[in-house]
């Protein structure tokens, strides 16, 4: 039990991997533990070099808050270089926005007035702290722009893997992989007591020194306590807000619930979007409001 300058206590002896700060901390701070990570995720690719090229979210709405950046990295075996986004998402449109963000990593490195369009492979990773498919269907997902009939890959240059960490099975599951205990820890970072035996390999070093909050700077333990009471806040309001609004579909005057759950949601600090994916309106109508 660790205390915070809050008068708090943060009751995990581990943090959680799935908010801003510890994100950054381990993928954005750690580039061995990155590599270790990439190396599972990217097939084919043995890592010589990372280079963090953008470290600051490369968000394009003002009202989303979530953890974005880039690296570069060096094939060791083929010198090919290639660039990977690693993002934290929560959003129903995640499809949608790695598209449009695959497309700026794109942009970015096209040659300045040349007329050229070759670039080094694009790869965006998506940490998903939420379910889209179901536990039968897995929780690592590969997506590439292939053709419908034949499903001839029509470029290597564009990948996309999403990792839809709730779904993936215990640690001590019979059979399960390297890439599965991953994405097991990074969802239940914070739920250990202690580093599980099965949890053996040099990633898992690296990691759980990291997450041990004992080792946590002061205002890193403050900045963390506040991070988890506003992220439980959030999910508390957004819980809420579907409740009444499903209530509210319910009934006459459907109209009235949707406008007072989305002002309460705005008023507590809910972002646009994700009020809007509550209630219904439109971002651009909730910010004329």
């Amino acid at each position: 039990m660790v205390e915070v300058k809050s008068n708090e206590k943060i009751l995990s002896r581990y943090a959680s991997v799935l908010v801003d700060s510890t994100f950054k901390r381990t993928f954005g701070r750690d580039k061995e533990l990155l590599k270790l990570f990439l190396e599972e995720i990217v097939p084919g690719r043995k890592i010589d070099k990372i280079t963090y090229t953008n470290t600051v979210s490369t968000n394009h709405d003002k009202h989303l808050h979530d953890s974005v950046f880039d690296v570069e990295c060096t094939d060791a075996e083929t010198g090919e270089r290639f660039t990977v986004e690693l993002q934290l998402d929560d959003q129903e449109y995640f499809y949608d926005r790695a598209l449009f963000y695959a497309s700026l990593m794109i942009e970015k490195q096209l040659p300045k007035g040349k007329k050229t369009y070759e670039y080094p492979p694009v790869y965006v990773v998506s940490l998903l702290n939420f379910r889209k498919h179901s536990l039968e269907e897995g929780f690592l997902f590969r997506f590439a722009i292939q053709e419908t009939s034949t499903h001839a890959i029509m470029t290597d240059r564009l990948n996309f893997v999403f990792l839809e960490l709730p779904n993936a099975r215990r640690y001590d599951t019979p059979g399960i992989t390297m890439t599965e205990k991953i994405c097991y820890a990074l969802a239940h970072m914070d739920t250990f007591e202690n580093r599980p035996v099965e949890l053996k390999e040099k990633f898992f070093d690296i990691l759980f020194k990291l997450m041990e909050i004992a080792n946590f700077a002061p205002d890193e333990r403050v900045k963390y306590q506040h991070e988890m009471t506003t992220e439980r806040d959030r999910q508390n309001q957004l819980d809420y807000a579907r409740k009444v609004a499903m209530e509210k579909g319910m009934e006459k005057g459907m109209e009235k619930g949707r406008e007072e759950v989305a002002r309460s949601m705005i008023a507590n600090g809910i972002s646009l979007d994700l009020v809007s994916k509550c209630t219904g309106f439109s971002v651009s109508e909730l910010s004329s409001w």
